[in-house]
């Protein structure tokens, strides 16, 4: 992991380096830069005979056991847990670990890639657990502007055109390209980070989130955190447009004073 890199992540996803950078380490999002090569030798392989911009990015949730450390070297492998049927097509469901060269794992993945058009896989029986939302503890709003696919795809090594080419998402059923559903999450957790790792020791432990609807470039996105009853567990929330564009998404902290 290099500090250009773990900069780059920051910047596209509208974090402050100061917060990670300029202490050792790379933003916890930085985990699917680590990944994404093999999300794609999923998604390409050609048993699922299918185009890049037919897949999109649908659940992912993030298990967070140590920091990535800029300048150490780590290993990253996953696996196809399974098919199951989603929405109005399919889904594969991925699973990945980041570990360190001891083998301590740092990061445990479990992302939902949902792939247009539809088979005899079972349909999905997961159920997200359900979180109370109590008070709103902080709300803001960013502007993923024209450019934010193109610099997120670059900080991300995700180049799949259904994010960069307006013509190739158009056979996608999309009116153009759409924002990458991690760069919507990562900006938001950026957006409310200052107001929710209130000690320097806090880190995210887990995160969960369900990519409800796409965002188009150019929009501003509210997000907003609520308590939940549990300490250190926030129920988050983004709209665009008065639309949720992400659903059942929450995240929890862990720190010296948690």
């Amino acid at each position: 992991m290099t500090e250009k890199g773990a900069i780059a992540y920051a910047e596209a996803t509208g974090d402050d380096p100061a917060r990670s950078v300029d202490r050792g380490f790379a933003p916890p999002m930085y985990a699917v830069r680590l990944i994404a090569g093999l999300w794609r030798a999923v998604y390409q392989d050609p048993v699922l005979g299918t185009a890049d911009q037919l897949v999109l990015h649908a659940e992912q949730r993030m298990l967070f056991a140590g920091d990535l450390r800029i300048g150490a070297q780590v290993h990253a492998h996953g696996w196809v847990k399974g098919m199951i049927g989603f929405g109005f097509g399919d889904a594969a469901l991925i699973r990945n670990v980041i570990a360190d060269e001891t083998g301590r794992v740092l990061v445990s993945m479990e992302c939902t890639l949902a792939i247009q058009g539809s088979s005899d896989c079972p349909p999905d029986g997961r159920r997200a657990r359900a979180l109370d939302r109590g008070e709103q503890v902080c709300t803001e709003s960013r502007l993923l502007d024209e450019h934010a696919p193109h610099r997120y795809a670059d900080a991300a090594d995700d180049h799949n055109p259904l994010h960069l080419d307006d013509e190739l998402a158009r056979t996608a059923g999309h009116p153009c390209r759409i924002v990458h559903g991690m760069c919507t999450l990562a900006t938001g957790f950026a957006a409310l980070s200052e107001r929710l790792l209130r000690d320097p020791d806090d880190r995210v432990r887990y995160l969960r989130a369900r990519f409800s609807r796409p965002v188009l470039p150019g929009s501003e996105v509210t997000y907003s955190a609520h308590t939940t009853g549990a300490a250190g567990t926030y129920a988050l929330s983004a709209s665009c447009g008065g639309r949720p564009v992400l659903k059942n998404t929450w995240l929890r902290l862990a720190g010296q004073n948690r």
